[in-house]
């Protein structure tokens, strides 16, 4: 039962819901307790042999459960509290392992367990292992509350209470104590100092479950309540044979359904705690991806800057004076000019690709941003006249997913400039019919779409692209027409901003 991060822990109304159930589970107790002594209509004992053995096979499934899962708690957490859990219910486990397999294995006579001859046995070791019990967890919650830590040996402590009731469980077998008689003062002073102490534990864990919110705390808290009631009980009626069941034992059973609830909202809890650190370990693989690819395409911009887009000026510059020289033929100065101008054009487009490897939706702006950036950078550079809308908010997408869609509009644009011979470009951004919706739209010559052949790496491209982020691409053109490039991306496949 793992602690509850901060933000899961109880508000003071809920606290005081809290109160007030363990509360009534306290009034609806001491009204059983009440008719069970009083009302002589309530049987307080009843022969029911597989029953008897169902209790405790199932006390000691979900005592040792919960025993190994305070042990792991305790190996992660450190809490002190949580080992002497582990050691309590230990205790409690292993005693009703060794009465269930007496039974089991035809061995109950001979611990004084036989119905028709009782023996001291049974008696003064489920005695003791009960206050034993409620006194490590009231220790364990009682160092919780102040903090301290565990200045014995954990192994010490988890089993040693265990070892020593076991042993001298069998050393009183040996010297006869079996057919002894039980001493009446005895067995109820124990039982009331246990039902004491499990009292006291129930208020030391709430005290941490006010303090810590722990879930587990809680639960020991309802647990601890319904244990001390069972001790009541069993203090007024010591009876420990087989086959027969009492009212301490019907209590019994409430205090290992409080366990099992536990166990299984603890187990619920982990589940729940490991699909959101799924979801975070992708979304940080992402994140970190977007963060690589953006870093080597900085990386590129730089080379692309600083080389390329240096030598295509360099080249220009010294194309100009070439064109420009008085001397030469005027075939060779049309074609010194178309060379200039293939230059011209090239160093654009290594500017254009420049900003676009550097810009990142991902950190500090959103897509929409970027794209209007990009569209209005791309009409100045170019001339042509480009405009940006966007009618609906785009949802955030992935890092990966934004700049795919980037590059897809990136490369539309480009083959506006280069192929369509248009004067207006329109990217229009909306959400429409359960889709992001992305259209790149010109009023150039089209062209025909089936005329285009199948390896045209732009448009291939475009298609490669828009397929590894789930997206459809879709391509409308006719000639004189105009072209309309349409990217559609399923919102359904858009989660917690992770597409």
């Amino acid at each position: 039962m793992r602690a509850l991060p901060a933000r899961h822990r109880q508000p003071g109304s809920s606290l005081l819901s809290f109160d007030h159930a363990i509360g009534l589970l306290v009034v609806v107790l001491s009204v059983v307790t009440v008719a069970v002594w009083f009302d002589p209509r309530v049987p307080t004992q009843v022969v029911n042999p597989p029953l008897d053995v169902a209790i405790n096979v199932a006390a000691t499934l979900v005592g040792g459960t919960v025993a190994i899962l305070a042990w792991v708690r305790w190996r992660e957490t450190d809490r002190s509290t949580a080992l002497y859990e582990a050691s309590a219910f230990t205790a409690l486990s292993v005693t009703n392992a060794l009465m269930t397999g007496l039974v089991i294995t035809g061995h109950s006579a001979a611990f004084g367990l036989d119905p028709a001859s009782p023996g001291a046995a049974p008696v003064y070791l489920w005695s003791a292992t009960r206050l034993v019990a409620a006194a490590l967890l009231c220790f364990g919650a009682f160092q919780g509350v102040r903090g301290g830590a565990v200045r014995i040996a954990a192994p010490v402590v988890a089993i040693g209470p265990t070892v020593v009731l076991v042993v001298g469980a069998i050393l009183f077998v040996l010297v006869g104590g079996v057919r002894s008689g039980t001493s009446g003062v005895a067995v109820t002073l124990t039982q009331l100092g246990a039902s004491a102490a499990f009292i006291a534990a129930g208020f030391y864990f709430r005290r941490l479950f006010l303090r810590e919110g722990n879930a587990s705390d809680a639960v020991l808290v309802a647990g601890s309540i319904v244990a001390a009631f069972s001790q009541l009980h069993f203090a007024f009626d010591p009876v420990i044979v087989t086959g027969v069941v009492t009212s301490g034992d019907l209590l019994r059973v409430g205090f290992h359904a409080i366990l099992l609830y536990g166990v299984q909202a603890e187990i619920q809890s982990e589940l729940v705690a490991m699909r959101r650190a799924n979801v975070e370990l992708a979304r940080l693989r992402d994140v970190e991806a977007a963060n690589a690819t953006f870093a080597e395409r900085a990386r590129l911009a730089r080379e692309i800057h600083d080389g390329l887009a240096q030598d295509l000026w360099y080249a220009k510059l010294k194309q100009g004076r070439v064109a420009g020289a008085s001397e030469l033929a005027e075939d060779t100065r049309v074609a010194a000019h178309e060379v200039l101008t293939a230059l011209d054009s090239a160093l654009a487009e290594a500017r254009q690709t420049v900003m676009a490897m550097r810009a990142d939706p991902g950190i500090g702006s959103t897509l929409e941003e970027v794209i209007r950036a990009y569209v209005d950078d791309f009409s100045d550079r170019f001339g042509l006249r480009a405009e940006f809308q966007s009618v609906s908010t785009l949802p955030r997408l992935s890092p990966r997913t934004e700049a795919e869609v980037l590059r897809i509009i990136q490369e539309a644009l480009n083959n506006v400039r280069k192929h369509a011979d248009a004067t207006v470009v329109r990217v229009r951004a909306e959400v429409t019919d359960g889709a992001a919706r992305l259209t790149v739209s010109d009023n150039g010559r089209g062209f025909e779409i089936d005329a285009v052949p199948k390896d045209r790496y732009g448009l291939r491209g475009m298609h490669e692209r828009a397929e590894g982020i789930g997206a459809e691409l879709t391509i409308r053109s006719r000639p004189s027409d105009g072209t309309q490039v349409v990217l559609d991306l399923p919102i359904s496949s858009i989660r917690n901003g992770v597409a």
